[in-house]
């Protein structure tokens, strides 16, 4: 594969368009020459599976076994966690990165890895995988293992997941606040983008949870004891954010139905206001009616004063009307 040096100060090593590749020590440091005096003990490779070189690049690599290369290759996003023959290796949710698209969208971690080397791939720029990628180069962390470079990326997830739910739970109480002084005209357009994300957090954190459950309770025998340690801890840690969900999940439940209480009742003053006009402009529209025939003996026809006396009739049985219902929906209250 012909590659490009990049600046060494960058602490970058050498890439293409499609693949980044990182050699890592014994200590877990990153090599940017690895050679003999400075041997690489694992590396991470990167696919951008949005360029078809890189597709066919892993189609060939004869190091793959054939279920980890389908779970890479795959045409659809679902979320998957294996382990077969050495390799652990599946499908997870990451933020898209928030330069190349809407850092709240969740896309689709894929990753295999074994005791030599760590693969990722991704259709979108991912932000956990970044932010991972960035404190490499700057020296911030280092990496013993691809087991660490899992737990540091889902980590990273979690911890980016756990800041945007804060971020939501503010809004939350900012709505609540504008409901509970009844300044809460408009809320409901803020409410309902707030209640989607937080609907869809909880579902890949629900799929997280499920499938690390899954992975520990199925091959438990076969996992590494370190590996099934990590992936107890991540569990437990992906538990914690899924419960801090569910609640702020909750409480947006319980805003929707106060704030749809209020849009009842608002809506029913409003029929209630309806109601009584049409009750009282009722009478004088029969009156109106019946004094707007154009047949002959009609009464005070020919009156001088005949108008403001039907006049004055309308208003008075109108006012009585008014009186009446006021009194039955002051009773009903």
């Amino acid at each position: 594969m012909d590659t490009k040096a990049l600046d060494p100060n960058s602490k970058q090593l050498a890439s293409d368009d499609f693949v980044i590749s990182h050699a890592f020590g014994a200590d877990g440091a990153l090599i940017l020459h690895p050679g003999a005096s400075n041997p690489a003990v694992w590396t991470w490779k990167s696919y951008a599976l949005a360029d078809a070189r890189a597709r066919r690049s892993l189609e060939t690599d004869a190091t793959l076994p054939e279920a980890v290369r389908e779970v890479l290759l795959a045409s659809g996003d679902q979320c998957q966690i294996n382990f077969d023959d050495g390799w652990l290796y599946g499908e997870l949710p990451d933020l898209q990165h928030e330069h190349y698209g809407d850092p709240r969208e969740l896309g689709y971690f894929r990753f295999a890895f074994n005791d030599g080397v760590f693969i990722s791939a991704r259709r979108h720029p991912l932000q956990s995988v970044d932010d991972i990628r960035q404190a490499i180069g700057r020296g911030k962390i280092r990496l013993p293992s691809p087991l660490t470079l899992f737990n540091a990326v889902f980590r990273r997830f979690l911890e980016l997941l756990k800041a945007e739910i804060a971020k939501l739970s503010e809004t939350l109480d900012s709505i609540e606040d504008h409901i509970v002084g009844e300044n809460w005209q408009g809320e409901r357009e803020r409410l309902v983008p707030v209640r989607r994300q937080i609907v869809v957090f909880h579902r890949y954190l629900t799929a997280a949870i499920s499938l690390f459950r899954h992975i520990d309770h199925a091959d438990r025998r076969a996992l590494p004891e370190e590996l099934d340690d990590l992936i107890e801890a991540l569990s437990r840690r992906a538990e914690t954010l899924h419960a801090e969900g569910d609640q702020l999940q909750q409480r947006a439940r319980l805003l929707q139905d106060e704030l749809m209480a209020k849009l009842t009742d608002q809506s029913n003053q409003f029929l209630y206001v309806l109601s009584v006009m049409t009750a009282v402009l009722l009478p004088s529209t029969v009156i109106s009616g019946l004094f707007g025939m154009n047949t002959g003996g009609l009464p005070l026809a020919e009156s001088a004063h005949g108008f403001w006396i039907i006049a004055f009739i309308a208003l008075a049985i109108s006012a009585a009307v008014y009186l009446i219902v006021r009194r039955i929906g002051g009773n009903r209250r």
